[in-house]
């Protein structure tokens, strides 16, 4: 794979097997490539306006660890509208051809030498222009949580919310370019001896890329230490306690005796390397608490249980300020959990 190769994704594929020895579906109509692709991804609605001479619909997939790498030729003009994506985030790299999202007010346009980070945790819909080939990246949430987790040693990270528009062909973007170039040179011999090993440092490199290059609403609590294992002992330790003791009371008598220090001291740390308040740091973990139990413990049987057993007492304030924290409200987050695990 050469440098050329990693920065056109046009090569990058050609020179891969992402292609041809990961066939997903191969000449099928728009139903069956339609289900096919749901499996991976997630549900979503499929169309296209009238073609008198489509190409064969081809999809490839190959996956890793945290990071499936995907090629979709749909062969024609589509419109497509998924369920919200939850699990992980997609990253589109158009190989030809152009491609439109809309995300309630914010709509963008991107072609060759560009990127997309379609939205996790907000609905969208997309358009594929009818010569449109794209390389997809599928990078599971979760595991960029824990990648973030250990970066600051602290098992209180939230995922980041990733700006749409990525510059693919931008100098910053180099290491996201050879990561993404050894996952697709990995693809032409996945079953081989070492493969795991040998993508795992490559993945990292992805996350990495993403994480420190890509804009998101964490890049300057990350630049300026507010996300740092840098910050002030008071604050650690008081977040040990917050996360040690998230599903009982917590006063911020209870915080500044764990902290050690005065009052002040530990307000003036949160507010100078978390950008909150400690018992909004205590109101926000609970929160992502809760979500976490709602999209993942199949043992949850109402929002009221899930929400009481993290610590919120009032349900009204509680629906209001999960909404605002993920655009979705607590009911539907479950709705959409039962869903996928049915």
């Amino acid at each position: 794979m050469t440098l050329d190769a990693q920065l056109d994704p046009l090569q990058l594929t050609r020179q891969s097997g992402l292609v041809s020895r990961n066939v997903l579906v191969d000449g099928g109509d728009l139903d069956e490539a339609r289900e096919r692709v749901s499996r991976i991804f997630v549900e979503h609605r499929l169309s296209a306006p009238a073609d008198r001479q489509p190409r064969p619909v081809t999809v490839s997939h190959c996956g890793f660890d945290a990071v499936s790498l995907c090629y979709f030729d749909y062969g024609r003009e589509v419109l497509i509208s998924p369920d919200q994506l939850n699990d992980f985030y997609l990253m589109v790299v158009p190989v030809v051809g152009r491609i439109s999202v809309q995300s309630g007010d914010t709509e963008i346009g991107i072609g060759v030498g560009q990127a997309t980070i379609l939205p996790a945790l907000r609905r969208f819909r997309t358009r594929w222009s009818s010569d449109a080939r794209q390389l997809i990246l599928r990078i599971d949430r979760r595991k960029m949580t824990r990648h973030l987790a250990r970066h600051l040693d602290s098992d209180c990270a939230a995922a980041p919310d990733f700006h749409m528009q990525l510059e693919w062909s931008a100098p910053q973007m180099a290491p996201l370019r050879h990561a993404v170039g050894v996952l697709a040179s990995l693809a032409e011999s996945p079953m081989a001896t070492g493969h795991a090993q040998i993508a795992a440092p490559a993945e990292e490199t992805l996350l990495n890329a993403l994480l420190f290059r890509q804009y998101s609403d964490l890049s300057a609590a990350l630049a300026d230490g507010r996300l740092s294992t840098a910050c002030p002992r008071n604050v650690r330790r008081a977040e040990e306690y917050i996360c040690a003791n998230l599903d009982q009371p917590i006063t911020i008598g209870d915080l500044v005796a764990a902290a050690g220090g005065s009052p002040r001291a530990l307000f003036e740390g949160f507010r100078r390397f978390r950008g909150l308040a400690p018992m909004q740091f205590v109101r926000q973990q609970r929160l992502l608490r809760v979500r976490r139990m709602l999209m993942d413990d199949a043992s949850v049987q109402s929002v009221s249980a899930a929400a009481l057993q993290w610590g919120f007492q009032h349900l009204g304030r509680f629906s209001a300020d999960y909404a605002t924290a993920f655009g979705e409200t607590p009911s539907q987050t479950l709705k959409q959990a039962r869903r996928r695990r049915s």
